[in-house]
């Protein structure tokens, strides 16, 4: 005969309802109660009927995870990690992808709302604010990435583009560099917002001046022709691109124009996609640990979730600088590193 919840709930020790609350998420157990009740749930092999849990709770088990593009290298670790904290809670995750179009975000919102899904992660920098209101109206938890608003049924994921960006300046400072261009992301965004304004803060902070400031549209194209413009106005010594990808694209461009990198012109990106420490040379870039940022995403949705309050909760991600192969001196400051 198949286990039922009373085996599993006598395995584990406990009472069937605490064994219906860890299934259902519908009320906070302890770690320690919850692993002996998952391991009485996998030793039993336990299936629960799916679709009377979900008629019981009026919600689907299914969570949704909105991301930009699919097709940025940025994305499958995040993904991968929230899929696998959803597994690891009896739920399943459905990925959409917006390409940084804001219809296809609130379409993407009205198909999740119709699923009847407890929760979503929308990690994008691009909202309008009746996407947040038609979620929270509809009490579907949901964590964002960098909207900065907390509230009942609304968490924020914030990455610290600025530790990294002044990290990534203050090293090509010290090698001794001072003419320092500088690629970002589309202005709509209010990622690429934060990554330039921190870029030009920093530079003013340590007194350089930036060479030139081109905005971009975060792919490698984008870069090779950001990269061109910059160029044609005077080489700098160095080139920050607000992107991984636009980096791969100045690092294309530099050797399609005849220029060393890191002897000619120094390259630094940003994310270590898994691609940066491939190039040639490796890609020095600032790290943004996109596996903690996916599994944070679901522990703050499951916060959410089990929350009888549904009380929304700031969660913090830092960025670090990795130096690979593609920074160095400035040829006129090679022979003292700290000029």
């Amino acid at each position: 005969m198949p286990a039922s919840i009373v085996d599993v709930a006598k395995r584990a020790g406990v009472s069937t309802a605490t064994v219906s609350h860890v299934l259902n998420g519908t009320r906070g157990t302890s770690p320690k109660t919850r692993q002996k009740v998952l391991v009485a749930i996998q030793e039993l092999g336990y299936a629960q009927n799916q679709t009377a849990r979900n008629l019981a709770r009026g919600r689907s088990s299914v969570l949704g995870l909105i991301i930009s593009d699919i097709r940025n290298p940025f994305f499958p670790e995040v993904t991968s990690a929230f899929q696998d904290q959803a597994l690891a809670h009896n739920m399943d995750a459905m990925v959409l992808n917006t390409n940084y179009d804001s219809p296809r975000i609130l379409n993407s919102v009205k198909r999740l709302i119709g699923l009847q899904v407890p929760g979503v992660a929308i990690l994008t920098s691009q909202i309008d604010p009746s996407v947040m209101e038609t979620l929270a109206s509809h009490e579907i938890a949901a964590v964002y990435l960098d909207l900065g608003k907390v509230d009942r049924f609304i968490s924020n994921i914030v990455l610290d583009y600025e530790h990294g960006i002044a990290e990534a300046l203050q090293y090509l400072s010290n090698l001794g560099h001072r003419r320092i261009g500088y690629i970002g992301g589309p202005e709509r965004l209010h990622s690429a917002k934060r990554r330039k304004l921190a870029f030009m803060q920093t530079a003013a902070r340590l007194g350089i001046e930036p060479d030139r400031i081109i905005d971009s549209d975060f792919t490698v194209h984008g870069g090779y022709y950001a990269c061109s413009k910059l160029l044609q106005h005077g080489a700098p010594s160095a080139i920050m691109a607000a992107n991984d990808l636009m980096a791969i694209g100045v690092l294309h461009r530099s050797y399609d124009g005849g220029l060393r990198v890191p002897e000619d012109l120094s390259v630094v990106g940003f994310d270590d996609i898994l691609f940066a420490e491939y190039t040639q040379p490796a890609l020095t870039t600032v790290a943004v640990p996109r596996t903690e940022i996916g599994r944070v995403a679901f522990e703050g949705l499951w916060a959410l979730i089990t929350d009888p309050e549904s009380a929304g909760r700031e969660f913090q991600v830092g960025t670090r600088l990795v130096v690979r192969q593609s920074s160095s001196a400035p040829r006129a400051a090679a022979g003292n590193p700290a000029a």
